[in-house]
């Protein structure tokens, strides 16, 4: 008897949460809808743009670009030579940790393959769903043998692409784990570097701190949900990430120069 297919969407660490290939139509363009997972499109015929963070990207094959978790983006197919590319989306605790590894840093959104050699991985990846209904074990070879490839590949660049990959990963960890208690040495060490290595980075690439980012993060959600639900200031500071309420109270009348509630009375206009 054959052996069972090892799905492995659920996996923890990294895992595959869709895959497919497009061969668009002249001037298709598509307004991407933000997933809770990177996505990653990969050009292997054709041309086409990218269009993320006010940025217009041109691209062919052999170009991949990503979309991180909770982001919007929109591309388009050229009108003469509209592209074809494969896609992924990649999940698990470490998954936007090794997009970073792998090259995708802040500003980087686009990897260029002149060899056209990570084909195979999408294509692996792509084949092998479609022939089995799950994304198996050899799936999930075809994203390790990729995120090496690139990361080789990215290695060409020096130290300075990695380094921002590290910052890249620091972000992607607070955005999806502000609402629990955790510390610097958390963030730091979900992307394998001390906490003073990590504050130096952000320091020398121009970006608050990474303590400064976690409660800009926290007091943006905090913001949110004060404005839009009824919830209390307990809850609310529990939801964000808050043992105290108290210590909550402190922190957000630092960053927004009022109470909680006294900005919640006022609309928002503290």
């Amino acid at each position: 008897m054959p052996s069972p297919v090892v799905d492995v969407t659920s996996f923890l660490d990294v895992s595959i949460l869709e895959a497919g290939r497009e061969v668009c139509i002249a001037d298709k363009s598509i307004s991407f809808t933000p997933k809770p997972y990177p996505l990653i499109h990969y050009v292997y015929a054709g041309m086409g743009s990218f269009q993320y963070e006010g940025k217009n990207y041109q691209l062919k094959a052999g170009d991949c670009f990503l979309i991180p978790a909770g982001e919007t983006a929109s591309y388009r197919a050229y009108p003469e030579q509209p592209w074809s590319y494969y896609w992924i989306g990649i999940g698990g605790a470490k998954g936007s940790a090794l997009l970073a590894y792998a090259g995708f840093g802040q500003g980087r959104p686009v990897l260029h393959d002149k060899a056209l050699a990570w084909k195979r991985f999408f294509e692996g990846i792509y084949e092998s769903y479609y022939q089995k209904g799950a994304f198996d074990l050899k799936s999930l070879s075809n994203v390790y043998g990729l995120l090496a490839a690139m990361s080789d590949s990215a290695k060409i660049g020096g130290v300075k692409e990695s380094e921002r990959g590290h910052i890249l990963a620091a972000k992607s960890y607070i955005r999806n784990n502000f609402q629990f208690p955790i510390t610097m040495t958390d963030v730091a060490r979900s992307v394998g570097v001390s906490p003073n290595y990590l504050a130096n980075l952000f320091q020398r690439e121009g970006e608050p701190s990474p303590k400064a980012f976690l409660t800009n993060t926290r007091m943006e959600a905090a913001s949110t949900m004060l404005l839009s639900s009824s919830s209390s200031v307990a809850e609310i500071a529990h939801a964000v990430g808050y043992l105290s309420p108290l210590h909550f109270s402190k922190a957000f009348k630092l960053h927004f120069g009022c109470s909680p509630l006294h900005y919640r009375s006022k609309g928002g206009n503290s």
